[in-house]
């Protein structure tokens, strides 16, 4: 598609004929109306930043669809991974009578906001953004060793902040 009033006009043009396809797709993926208009809008805001680098080997559509599906696959692959951070946490009998994912979530935050910063690196790189302990040995210009304990007294310590007693179960 030329966009010869610009590239605002081409993307507003792009959400008048592929929105509701987009929010179909999202809605029928993740069963969630309020996540899918979410998507909707991301995938136009993403359209807008990458327009120069957008080839034409496919269709508008096409390229929309994926750019909605590699969103999809984030936002799935960030839940599941605060889900697996909770659990390594919550393990060891620690009940979360009454609160929800979302109070969950502040809270682990709260706690990873007063590790020290080296313990609070390890553990994002490690948990979070899930990196191996190579990756991570990389990333921060550590050995694999040094990686290892110091998620391991992460762990220890996030527990201890969260109220969930030291013993270290990871390896």
């Amino acid at each position: 598609m030329s966009s010869p009033g610009g590239v605002e006009e081409a993307i507003e043009l792009l959400y008048e004929r592929y929105a509701h396809d987009i929010y179909r797709y999202a809605l029928l993926n993740l069963s969630d109306g309020g996540v899918a208009k979410d998507v909707v809008q991301e995938v136009f805001l993403r359209a807008f930043r990458s327009w120069g680098s957008f080839c034409r080997e496919s269709s508008e559509k096409t390229w929309l669809i994926g750019i909605a599906r590699n969103y999809m696959i984030d936002l799935t692959r960030k839940k599941k991974t605060e889900q697996m951070v909770l659990v390594c946490l919550v393990q060891d009998g620690w009940r979360s009578d009454g609160l929800g994912p979302v109070e969950m979530r502040m809270m682990l935050q709260a706690a990873l906001a007063q590790l020290r910063d080296t313990y609070r690196q390890v553990f994002v790189l490690r948990h979070v953004q899930q990196h191996s302990v190579e990756e991570t040995a990389q990333v921060l210009g550590w050995t694999q060793s040094k990686v290892k304990t110091t998620d391991q007294r992460a762990i220890a310590e996030l527990r201890q902040i969260m109220g969930l007693g030291v013993e270290v179960t990871q390896s």
